[in-house]
């Protein structure tokens, strides 16, 4: 029990102590400092909003009909979206953030230094959150969100580039909320910019099913933790690309789909 207790301590308090070491906040913040700060969410926001309203409209405003109505539609929009996704996760902020903030792209959680040092951290990661994955791959709810382009199992070279294209949304999306929304706030409310971050985060599964938008409020933490402690965003990629992966051929499999995709 005592060494639950220790380890608890030291995942939760002890980590909540470093941050606040190695993040202080800035006792006199600039006026300036707080008004780009603001003017940072404000835009962060209108990403959000950007996302959810005009991801998937877009689709049908800018691409012909042919290929928005035809056979391929539903194909075509989703790689729309997740592209979509990528770009508007990464370009606004990062402009944003070296033009007003004055911020490189390595301080905002891309730097490669010390990525080989850390890397037990992506592996433990993933194997923590893996046997909730399997246990929860046969629900109906689960089958039914799982894989977003419902088409997935009918032809591997779809497969391979729905995937891929999955996968660049996720780094968009890593790069919002563990990289821009964590480090471009930082000086002005050191730590605290992990709960900043998680509302937000949490907000956006709100349309998956619930254990994976409550797993989203610790998954959100944790990485966040990681992000600030390693100066780097790529636990969270890492782990959200191998853990959606696994989901979707989880759920292929399941759906009898994945091996007839294989070996078919």
């Amino acid at each position: 029990m005592d060494a639950l207790r220790r380890f608890l301590s030291l995942a939760t308090i002890e980590q909540w102590r470093a941050l606040n070491r190695d993040y202080p906040r800035d006792p006199e913040p600039s006026e300036s400092l707080q008004l780009r700060v603001l003017g940072f969410y404000v835009l962060a926001a209108l990403v959000l909003m950007l996302n959810e309203y005009w991801a998937t409209e877009s689709f049908r405003e800018f691409l012909p009909r042919d290929i928005t109505k035809g056979a391929d539609g539903n194909f075509y929009r989703r790689i729309w979206w997740a592209w979509f996704l990528f770009l508007s996760y990464t370009v606004p902020l990062a402009l944003y953030a070296r033009l007003v903030l004055g911020l490189k792209l390595s301080q905002l959680g891309l730097r490669t230094t010390g990525l080989l040092r850390h890397s037990w951290v992506y592996v433990a990661g993933f194997l923590i959150v893996l046997p909730f994955v399997v246990m929860v791959s046969d629900d109906p709810h689960f089958l039914k969100t799982y894989p977003f382009y419902r088409r997935a199992g009918e032809s591997l070279p779809r497969l391979l580039a729905w995937e891929l294209s999955y996968a660049a949304q996720f780094v968009g999306l890593e790069f919002f909320f563990r990289g821009a929304m964590l480090f471009c706030a930082v000086r002005l409310l050191g730590p605290w910019v992990i709960p900043a971050m998680i509302f937000p985060y949490m907000m956006i599964h709100f349309s998956k099913p619930a254990l994976e938008c409550l797993g989203s409020i610790i998954a959100g933490v944790a990485l966040g933790v990681v992000s600030l402690r390693t100066g780097a965003i790529y636990a969270g990629m890492l782990v959200h690309i191998s853990v959606a992966w696994t989901m979707d051929l989880l759920a292929l499999w399941h759906k009898g789909a994945l091996e007839k995709l294989l070996f078919e």
